[in-house]
């Protein structure tokens, strides 16, 4: 999964900004799921994107990484400012269970 979404985001973020049907095209082949109305902006990043919803009216904006061990939905009408990285991964949460004796 990981490296098909490597494969897809190396050509998506080699497009140019007017290639909009092709950047569309690969986002359908890379979400798990996308709505009507989506624009992801250059360059976006995120590890599986299987694992990525993307309702309707969305746009995420330049330098997005969304890292998606687990899911991420985005509802609709949503705007994502420049920048942004939404993280998915799981550690234990409790200081007690992250901290090991050497």
């Amino acid at each position: 999964m990981k490296r098909h979404a490597r494969k897809l985001l190396q050509e998506y973020n080699a497009l140019s900004y007017e290639q909009k049907a092709e950047k569309l095209s690969i986002l359908k082949q890379l979400f798990g799921g996308i709505g009507t109305n989506v624009s992801v902006g250059l360059p976006f990043i995120c590890d599986c994107g299987q694992k990525i919803y993307v309702r309707n009216n969305v746009s995420v904006n330049m330098n997005g990484t969304f890292v998606d061990c687990n899911k991420i939905t985005i509802g609709d009408n949503v705007l994502i400012v420049s920048n942004v990285q939404l993280y998915t991964a799981l550690h234990p949460v409790m200081l007690s269970e992250r901290l090991t004796p050497d």
